[in-house]
């Protein structure tokens, strides 16, 4: 399990932290996904966690062991696949696994054989790295994250960028680890992935901890959602007692149907999108952008 308790950094001639005081604690096998505009912490925070960075202010702690004083074999048994490529271009794909397997003390050259055939690689294990699609040097890229068998691991932005087939061989591969029993912590901006994968989300905004919880436990801000044409105005929103999101509006749970509609027909809106129920992943973060962006009540 990670523990986290009041964790926060802030990067040299920085104006502000980049996390004030993140506090959670994560069970082994959670597929975890973490949310955040840019700039919200999420990189800091997966660095921190895979002790790339020294623990500024707070604790980390995997199995009540700080993270700086982890033993070597747990060590040894986390990964983090960044959005960046992090392999050598001018080394063969099968060269680029060889050398990391090295670096984590891995001998097993069945299990690296075994990882092409995974990915999908075994076809260009000898053609330099610099030379593959984008599709395969994301491939490569997960599967260097996966040469060292982690028991934690975290996912970067993985999927950007890259061809519909490598996509779904990635979400794919990512459902296995959580089946397997892997903990993964999972960035994305693709909310349908996170919605999709995760069973827990967590949301950073400024360097804080928004949100954490499951999608069951997502905050209902209404219960009805309504899209109009035109718009709907600030004036009409509020004599329903709701607020704009997304183009439309979120109602409060006591309304119903044959209260709202007659009232919009008859102001003179054509509706477009009527939704009951609470709101979807996709609704909830467009709607915390939303009102991240009002300016403050005067």
């Amino acid at each position: 399990m990670i523990a986290v308790e009041n964790l926060s950094h802030r990067y040299a001639g920085a104006a502000e932290n980049a996390l004030n005081g993140v506090s959670f604690t994560l069970p082994e096998g959670t597929v975890l996904g973490l949310l955040g505009p840019n700039g919200a912490g999420k990189t800091t925070l997966m660095s921190l966690l895979a002790g790339l960075q020294p623990v500024q202010s707070g604790l980390i702690a995997v199995d009540g062991v700080p993270v700086q004083r982890l033993a070597r074999r747990v060590r040894r048994r986390i990964s983090l696949v960044p959005q960046d490529f992090a392999f050598y271009p001018q080394l063969s794909v099968q060269g680029n696994l060889a050398f990391f397997a090295a670096l984590y003390g891995v001998r097993d050259r069945a299990w690296q054989t075994q990882l092409l055939e995974q990915t999908g690689l075994t076809a260009h294990r000898r053609k330099p790295a610099k030379h593959l699609s984008g599709g395969l040097k994301r491939r490569l890229n997960f599967a260097i994250g996966l040469i060292n068998r982690p028991r934690l691991i975290f996912l970067d932005e993985i999927t950007v960028g890259i061809d519909p087939e490598s996509r779904r061989f990635v979400l794919e591969s990512v459902a296995q680890l959580g089946r397997q029993g892997v903990t993964v912590v999972y960035t994305s901006h693709y909310l349908q992935e996170i919605e999709t994968l995760c069973d827990r989300l967590m949301l950073l905004d400024g360097g804080r901890l928004a949100f954490s919880g499951s999608l069951a436990e997502l905050p209902a801000q209404a219960q009805m959602f309504v899209q109009t044409e035109p718009p709907l105005s600030g004036k009409h929103i509020n004599a329903l007692g709701g607020k704009a999101s997304g183009g439309g509006a979120y109602l409060p749970a006591h309304h119903t149907p044959e209260q709202v509609l007659p009232f919009l027909y008859a102001a003179g809106y054509r509706i477009t999108a009527c939704r009951f129920g609470k709101p979807s992943l996709e609704e909830f973060y467009l709607d915390f952008l939303h009102r991240r962006a009002e300016p403050p009540p005067c």
